[in-house]
């Protein structure tokens, strides 16, 4: 799985020089993203969603602020924070509700959600010798997170649309850069609150 998913980041890759011509907010901002390994900046409100088709394998990853999802992107500094995190992580960990991939026979075979960025008490913040540099740090901080999701397609020629129900999940993201490549074909598109429907043909 580690193999497949560098390789999603490689196709990412490519897929981000190619958006650059249509002028999106990763050229627009770039001074913001130059040391980062997401495809744009960090902006609350937008998050961008990869799809890889590879033979049998479909592989999906989220990458989000944390504003979008949670609300906050602070660490953790109380059970309200704590509960709040486990309650998106078991929305995330529930794809059925997020993704509909029509027609293909697809079937998820692992997943994962990465809120290591979020990981770590107010508490700990504060026991640092540099406490008061630590605490401003983690009051503005812009923490990020990650999902990936890998499916097992019985029919992959015959997956040709998706439906993203991530919007209406997370209503807080209001728009999503999806990037997608089927074997030699690939695609760039946008969806909203109103629009949440992918055709890969």
């Amino acid at each position: 799985m580690r193999q497949f998913f560098q390789k999603l980041a490689s196709v990412s890759l490519v897929l981000a020089m190619s958006t650059s011509a249509f002028g999106n907010e990763a050229t627009k901002h770039s001074e913001h993203s130059e040391h980062s390994e997401s495809l744009s900046p960090h902006i609350h409100g937008k998050a961008e969603l990869q799809i890889v088709l590879e033979d049998n394998q479909l592989s999906v990853e989220l990458n989000s602020p944390a504003m979008n999802l949670l609300g906050f992107e602070h660490g953790i500094r109380n059970a309200k924070d704590q509960l709040v995190i486990e309650t998106v992580r078991a929305r995330l960990e529930n794809p059925n509700d997020l993704f509909f991939f029509n027609y293909g026979g697809c079937v998820l075979e692992q997943q994962s959600a990465d809120f290591s960025d979020l990981l770590i008490t107010h508490k700990n913040v504060q026991a640092n010798h540099e406490h008061h540099e630590n605490h401003k740090q983690d009051n503005n901080s812009h923490n990020d997170i990650k999902a990936t999701y890998l499916y097992h397609c019985d029919k992959p020629n015959s997956l040709h649309s998706a439906v993203i129900r991530l919007l209406a999940i997370f209503p807080n993201i209001t728009s999503l850069q999806v990037q997608w490549i089927f074997h030699n074909r690939q695609g760039v598109t946008t969806l909203s609150h109103e629009h949440n429907e992918i055709n890969f043909r």
